[in-house]
């Protein structure tokens, strides 16, 4: 199982930091990959005096920043477990040039893109369907995955185009258990081959989550 890693890719600046977190099958504790978590994200950001002027306000080039980091971080903590889940801001998707500034940024690292999933909210894919999975399809040629957090809500309608292309898709084990609309999705997306992964899951959830069509768990609890 991989081991939680914190790393300070700069020592002035907080948002810089990146942890990582294991994504472990809860019935196999095979390794899944691992989740980077930083903490700020693109919409969160608030500066004051100078510092709003240095504010990055392009999400393509804010999101190819922090894979940057996220390299950086994984080479200096020795975390190997692939693919890393990189939570995207929801603007990038529909910017014209993410793909292109993301792959340019991973060039640039000891990794390659196959290694990273990005992960954009259930709420980006709110517009038209077939929008939505055209700008998917242009991260994925470039040959990034992608994948859906659906934590916070999960009326994405995974059209028969984006179910082709998404990788993964992030839920939370306690609304799972209550909410059958979600089950439903879960279900289909495992039909189609989607990696779900859920946060706040305990080891002995394994066998619920995978009745539900769960696979894995991020950072899976150990109850007492």
């Amino acid at each position: 199982m991989t081991s939680l890693n914190i790393h300070a890719a700069s020592p002035r600046l907080e948002q810089n930091r990146v942890r990582f977190l294991p994504v472990v099958h809860l019935l196999a504790g095979d390794s899944l990959g691992m989740a980077a978590e930083e903490t700020v994200e693109f919409e969160e950001r608030v500066s004051f005096g100078p510092a709003t002027v240095a504010a990055e306000t392009d999400p393509a080039k804010w999101l190819a920043d922090r894979l940057v980091r996220v390299a950086s971080a994984a080479c200096a903590d020795g975390a190997m477990a692939r693919p890393i889940l990189v939570p995207a801001p929801m603007a990038a998707l529909a910017n014209v040039n993410t793909a292109v500034a993301c792959d340019a940024a991973v060039r640039r690292t000891t990794m390659c893109q196959q290694e990273f999933c990005l992960m954009f909210s259930d709420a980006t894919f709110a517009a038209d369907a077939a929008d939505s999975t055209s700008r998917v399809a242009r991260l994925r040629k470039a040959g990034f995955r992608v994948g859906i957090d659906m934590r916070r809500s999960w009326h994405c309608a995974l059209s028969e185009g984006l179910r082709l292309l998404i990788d993964t898709i992030r839920v939370d084990a306690d609304a799972l258990e209550t909410s059958e609309d979600l089950q439903e999705i879960v279900m289909i997306a495992r039909e189609c081959g989607i990696l779900v992964v859920a946060d706040n899951a305990s080891w002995r959830d394994g066998d619920f989550l995978e009745e539900t069509g769960v696979a894995g768990a991020i950072a899976p609890r150990t109850d007492a």
